[in-house]
C-alpha cells in the first residue's frame, strides 16, 4: 500500500505540474502568437488532460462558484440553439469553447494548492510580458501608425485589448517586485512597469487608462490596507474620486476633449440600437450566434462595446444574471480570503476588467484571449481558494 501511495503522489505530482505548464503556456501564447488557434494548441492539451484525469478532481462540484459558473457556460453554449443564424459548425465551437474554459478554470483552481503555478505565472508573465511591450514599443515607433496610436502585436492588436491585457502583465509585473530583493532583477522589474505603462498611454485608450488605473489602486491598496472592510471602503472612495474627476472633466469644456477626444465614440449610439433589437428577446437573448452588427452612420460597430449589454444580448437577462452570480460569488470568495497574496493579485484583475467592460467586450466564451486574462484567471483563483481538498493530498501536493 506505501508503494501505490508513492506511485499516486508522483503522478499527482507530475500531473500538477503538466497542467501548469500548459497553463503558463496558454497565457505566453497569447502574447507572443499572431494566431488565436495557434495560441490555443496548450488549452486543447490541458483539456485532454484534464478529461482523463476526472476522478483526480471530480469533488470540485461541491464548489458554488463552479456550480454558479457551469450554468452560465451551458446557458451560453444552450443559446446556440435559438440563434438566428445558426450554423452547426458554428454552435460546435461555441460547445468546445465552453468546455475549454471550463477546464481551464478547474485546472487553475487544483494549482492552487502549490506553488509551481503561481512562480511560473509571475516570472512567464514579466519575462514575456515586458518583451511583448517592448516589441510593440519598438514598432510603434518605427511605423508611426496614422492614428498615433500603439498596437498590440500579433492577436493583441486593438488599442483597448492590447492595453487591458498588459494592464494584467503590469499586475503579475508588480507583484514580482514586491516578491524580490532589491538587485539587478527588481530594477529590470521596476523598467518593464515603466514600458508597460508607457504602452498603455501610447495606447490613447481613455478606457484603458481609467481601467487599469483602478486595478493598479486595488492591487496596491489590498497590500497596503491589513483590514478587508478598509480596502473595500478606500477602493469604493477611490472609485467614486475618479469618477467625480472624470465627470467634472466631461463636463468642463476646456477638458471635455483631452478626456473624450473621440467624443463618445458612438457608444450611445450602438447601445440604443442593441437595446432596440433585443425588444421581445430580453429574458433569453437573441442567442450567441446572432449577429450583434450596428451600423452607425458609415461606420460598422461589431459588437455592442459592453460585456454586460452582450450578456443580454447573447443570452437575455438570464445570462447577465448568471453572470452576476459569478463575478458576485467569486469577489466574496476572494474578500473571504483577504490575506491571500493570489487573492489581491485577483482583486486587482477584477477591478480592472469589471470597470473596463463598462464599455468595452463582448467575448466570454472564447478561445484563450483577453477574456481569459481579464475574467477567467481570476474566476479561476477564487474558485481554488474556495475549493476544500483533503489534507492528505494537500500535503503530497505542497
Amino acid at each position: 500500500m506505501l508503494l501505490d501511495r508513492v506511485k499516486s503522489t508522483v503522478l499527482v505530482g507530475d500531473r500538477i505540474q503538466w497542467m501548469a505548464l500548459l497553463i503558463v503556456s496558454s497565457f505566453v501564447a497569447v502574447l507572443i502568437l499572431p494566431s488565436q488557434s495557434r495560441a490555443s494548441y496548450p488549452s486543447y492539451f490541458l483539456a485532454l488532460l484534464m478529461f482523463a484525469t476526472y476522478p483526480h478532481w471530480k469533488d470540485v462540484f461541491s464548489v458554488g462558484l463552479l456550480r454558479w459558473t457551469v450554468a452560465l457556460l451551458l446557458w451560453l453554449a444552450a443559446s446556440t440553439f435559438w440563434s438566428q443564424e445558426f450554423d452547426l459548425r458554428d454552435a460546435s465551437s461555441v460547445w468546445v469553447r465552453v468546455v475549454l474554459v471550463l477546464f481551464f478554470i478547474v485546472a487553475v483552481a487544483e494549482c492552487q494548492f502549490r506553488g509551481q503555478l503561481q512562480r511560473w505565472m509571475v516570472s512567464a508573465m514579466t519575462l514575456v510580458g515586458a518583451s511583448a511591450v517592448l516589441v510593440a514599443l519598438i514598432n510603434f515607433l518605427l511605423t508611426q501608425p496614422e492614428d498615433s496610436r500603439l498596437n498590440g502585436m500579433g492577436q493583441l492588436d486593438t488599442h483597448v485589448i492590447a492595453a487591458l491585457v498588459y494592464g494584467v502583465s503590469l499586475l503579475f509585473v508588480m507583484r514580482y517586485v514586491m516578491q524580490t530583493q532589491p538587485g539587478i532583477k527588481r530594477t529590470a522589474a521596476y523598467v518593464a512597469c515603466a514600458m508597460i505603462v508607457l504602452s498603455i498611454i501610447l495606447s490613447d485608450s481613455r478606457n484603458a487608462w481609467v481601467s487599469v488605473t483602478l486595478g493598479v489602486m486595488a492591487f496596491v491598496l489590498a497590500h497596503r490596507v491589513r483590514d478587508v472592510k478598509q480596502f473595500v471602503a478606500a477602493l469604493a472612495a477611490g472609485g467614486l474620486l475618479v469618477a467625480m474627476v472624470l465627470m467634472l472633466g466631461i463636463l468642463s469644456d476646456p477638458l471635455r476633449d483631452l478626456i473624450l477626444p473621440r467624443g463618445d465614440s458612438f457608444r450611445l449610439e450602438v447601445w440604443s440600437e442593441t437595446l432596440n433589437r433585443l425588444q421581445g428577446h430580453m429574458i433569453a437573448g437573441r442567442g450567441i450566434l446572432t449577429s450583434d452588427d450596428v451600423v452607425v452612420g458609415a461606420y460598422l460597430m461589431q459588437h455592442p462595446h459592453s460585456m454586460y449589454l452582450s450578456m443580454v444580448h447573447q443570452g437575455g437577462l438570464i445570462a447577465l444574471g448568471l453572470y452576476l452570480m459569478v463575478l458576485l460569488s467569486a469577489i466574496k470568495t476572494l474578500l473571504a480570503n483577504y490575506d491571500s497574496g493570489d487573492a489581491k493579485l485577483a482583486l486587482g484583475i477584477f477591478v480592472t476588467a469589471l470597470s473596463a467592460h463598462l464599455l468595452d467586450g463582448h467575448e466570454l466564451v472564447d478561445k484563450v484571449g483577453s477574456s481569459w486574462f481579464l475574467i477567467w484567471l481570476p474566476v479561476a483563483v477564487a474558485m481554488g481558494l474556495s475549493w476544500t481538498r483533503p489534507r492528505a493530498l494537500a500535503d503530497e501536493n505542497s
